[in-house]
This record gives structure tokens, C-alpha cells and sequence, in this order.
């Protein structure tokens, strides 16, 4: 569950093997005592792995930290004296990416049909199994294996680092140190509680574990015993990862038997200024904008609420999202995520491809040509907000604005062509 991703540019998994209901995650109750009796740890080699002074103080200043929220000074010092700083991740987490993705590109390989192939041969390798978890939780079963698709194309890529090391080296310096501390605590009690042997403790590079990868805060909400053994191991047992993401869903608010969304066609005179997955309409109102099914049916009238989401601009394709696409996001925080992880599961049960064409002729903006974007859209007298290179919601806002004034379609999609316009409009 990589939790670092913000909303993309608008265009960036699971067995039970009882009957009974899974049992709740160990509790996130720091002074509770461990499962079953705890298991000798090894005793810490003198001296750590590194002599960065910076990381060593960090080491420090954690082990004043985690003793005072129930850590015992033995877990705590078989962990430090492994600790280094890793140098792929210090790379990895100094430097942004100078390309965005295309959506297009993204869903290329994240609906491939080697992977739908692969999903359907997970439904029916799993199917008692999911069709139990799905009956617990309400969660559909195409979306668990989709999302374990996904995270670790179903268990094959787990992660390498180790678990303890990824999190120090996010933690101890960087932008990403907030987000590491509380994580490197937590999974100081996963380590404390369910006595899993350092070596196996491996991670992404962001510190996110297992086959539908939790980062540890959320393991000790929602990590769930799925195959009834007694205890959680997201990294081998399908059980758990399944029925733990089946919890984080189902508790996050997954409403049972209501679809994420579905492609639709938009009338030639649609508002693209509602296209946003911030309004909401109910589909009879969509339906009297001149909504239309991907296939140009109309829309059976409802007063369930839905939004539109145009991930490549008005050029591309629209789709109609209901409540569980943002339960989704609540997995991972990136609308193409989303996406990727609905049209995957209607693909594995028996669903065509998405029928409107892309843009695959847009090629994607740099980082500093999103930063220039946004300098000239400032410039036009439409504040994006910081020029960070991040084109958010302060962005897509902004450029709806400029759009509207302009009589154009108020997308609030940046690409080549308006950054050309922009730039005609600004020359200094």
C-alpha cells in the first residue's frame, strides 16, 4: 500500500481459510502484551552498521522514543545494530521523476492481458477462499485481486529492502521524514508483537510490506489472520494480505454490491467545468446534461450521487465514479491507481476495453515545464499556487479558470498545447 503518491496529473490482493469472520488485527495498544510468549531476540553486535553521525543520532533519539511508547530495549537493539542508511533510497527519495506518465501508458502495463490472464487464474485458484472473504467484508473479489495485482503483480514483487533500514533512511533526513518516524515506531511493534525474523522483514523502497503491501501503521489497524494459523504474514500467506485488504476496504466504507464506476460518452455541449471528482451529481441529473453510456445508451435514472472524471482531458475518455472509487483511493492516493484497479476487475470478469480512444499523440510535461505552467498561468492572473511542479487540485482549478475565460473546454488538463498557448499569452 504505497500511501506516498498524491492525485496524479488528471492522467500515476488474499484467502480465508475458515468459515468464522477473521479475527482483528493485533492491537495498535502500545502496552499490550505480545500474542504468544515472545521468543529470545539476538543479542545486538557491539557497536551499528554505520558511522554516519547524522543516522546515528537519529538511532538514538528513536530508542528514547519507542522505549517511552512500550518498546523493550532488547527489540529495540537487535533492530539498531542492523540499521544503515540505504543509498538507492537516499537517491530515490532526493530526486523527483522529470517526466509524469501518461494514464494511457500507466494502464498499458496495469491492464495488460498478461495480467488479467493472470487475475482470472487467481479467482479460480482462490475461489473458495475469496468467495468467503467477499461474503464477510461485502468487498468485491475482482477488486481484491486486482489491487494484489497491482502492489505486487500478485506476490511476486514484494520488495527487497530491509523493512527496518528503507524506514531509518526515510526517516532519519529528507522530505519523506514525517511520513517514516511514525512508520518506523510501528513497525517496531509489528516486530515486537508477532516475532517475524528480521531477514523476512523486506519491504519497497517506501517501506510498504507484504503482497498487498501495508505500510506498518496500517498493518496494526486492519492486518487481519486469514488462514486461521494464529498469526499475520502479509509476505506468504495470500489469506492474510487478502483478508487484511478486504478489512482496510470494508472499514474505510466499501459499499457492498455498488459498482467503482463505468466508462460514458459526454455531449458535445457538456459543461467540462463539472468534470471533477469533487462534484457530485445523481446520475438522473448526469443523465439530463446528455450522459450517455460508453456504448450511447442512456443512463438507467437514479438519484445515487456520481462524478465525472476525465484522466486525459476532454480528448480522452470519461468515466462516471461512484463512492467506492474514493474507497479505493483510500488504498492508495492516485486517481490513475484507482482506475487501473477498477477496469482490471471488470476486465477479469468478462469486461471489454475501454471503447473511447486516448490522446497517445500528447506526449507528457517535464517537471520544469509544469513549473513554467504554472509561473504563467500566475502570470495570466490565474493563481495556481506554488509553482512546485506538482499540477493538484490548486492547479486543475486555476486552468479551469483560464479555460473558462477563454471560451475553451474547461478541462483543467495541462499539456503541450496549452503550455504553448500560456506562453503566446505571456511572453516574459
Amino acid at each position: 500500500m504505497r500511501l506516498l503518491r498524491s492525485w496524479p496529473l488528471a492522467g500515476c490482493l488474499m484467502m480465508v481459510a475458515c468459515a468464522a469472520a477473521p479475527k482483528p488485527a493485533a492491537p495498535a495498544h502500545r502496552t499490550a502484551a505480545p500474542a504468544r510468549p515472545p521468543l529470545p531476540a539476538p543479542r545486538p553486535e557491539p557497536g551499528y552498521a554505520t558511522s554516519d553521525p547524522k543516522f546515528l543520532a537519529f538511532v538514538a533519539q528513536m530508542r528514547v522514543q519507542a522505549l517511552a511508547d512500550g518498546i523493550s530495549a532488547q527489540t529495540y537493539d537487535s533492530v539498531a545494530s542492523g540499521l544503515k542508511p540505504i543509498d538507492r533510497i537516499l537517491e530515490m527519495n532526493a530526486n523527483q521523476p522529470e517526466f509524469s506518465r501518461p494514464v494511457w501508458a500507466y494502464l498499458d502495463s496495469a491492464v495488460s492481458d498478461r495480467r488479467i490472464r493472470d487475475a482470472r487464474a487467481k479467482l479460480t485458484l482462490y475461489a473458495d477462499t475469496l468467495a468467503r472473504i467477499e461474503a464477510q467484508t461485502g468487498v468485491r473479489k475482482e477488486i481484491l485481486v486486482a489491487i494484489w495485482g497491482m502492489e505486487t503483480d500478485y506476490g511476486a514483487a514484494k520488495g527487497t529492502f530491509p523493512l527496518f533500514s528503507a524506514l531509518a533512511t526515510l526517516a532519519y533526513d529528507g522530505p519523506r521524514a514525517d511520513y517514516a518516524r511514525p512508520e518506523f515506531l510501528a513497525a517496531l511493534h509489528i516486530y515486537q508483537q508477532q516475532h517475524y525474523a528480521l531477514g523476512s522483514m523486506t519491504s519497497s523502497w517506501a517501506g510498504a510490506f507484504g503482497q498487498t503491501q501495508f505500510t506498518p501503521t496500517t498493518f496494526l489497524k486492519f492486518a487481519t489472520d486469514g488462514d486461521g494459523d494464529g498469526r499475520i504474514d502479509l509476505w506468504n500467506s495470500p489469506a492474510d494480505a487478502l483478508a487484511s485488504a478486504a478489512r482496510l476496504l470494508a472499514e474505510r466504507g466499501w459499499q457492498s454490491g455498488r459498482p467503482w464506476g463505468y466508462e460514458v460518452s459526454l455531449p458535445k455541449n457538456f459543461p467540462y467545468e463539472d468534470a471533477d471528482t469533487d462534484t457530485t451529481r445523481s446520475i438522473a441529473e448526469w443523465r439530463r446534461l446528455g450522459v450517455k453510456t460508453a456504448a450511447g445508451h442512456r443512463l438507467h435514472a437514479s438519484n445515487l450521487d456520481a462524478s465525472i472524471y476525465l484522466p486525459a482531458g476532454a480528448d480522452g475518455p470519461a468515466f462516471l465514479l461512484f463512492p467506492n472509487f474514493k474507497v479505493i483511493l483510500k488504498y492508495n492516493n492516485a486517481a490513475s491507481y484507482a482506475l487501473a484497479v477498477g477496469l482490471l476487475a471488470d476486465r477479469m470478469d468478462g469486461a471489454g476495453p475501454v471503447q473511447h480512444p486516448w490522446p497517445r499523440d500528447e506526449r507528457p510535461l517535464s517537471r520544469d515545464e509544469r513549473i513554467a505552467f504554472q509561473q504563467k498561468l500566475a502570470q495570466a492572473g490565474f493563481d495556481p499556487g506554488p509553482a512546485d511542479g506538482i499540477l493538484g487540485r490548486g492547479t486543475r482549478a486555476a486552468l479551469r479558470r483560464y479555460q473558462k475565460a477563454r471560451g475553451l473546454p474547461a478541462d483543467g488538463f495541462a499539456n503541450d498545447a496549452m503550455l504553448r498557448r500560456l506562453r503566446q499569452e505571456t511572453p516574459n
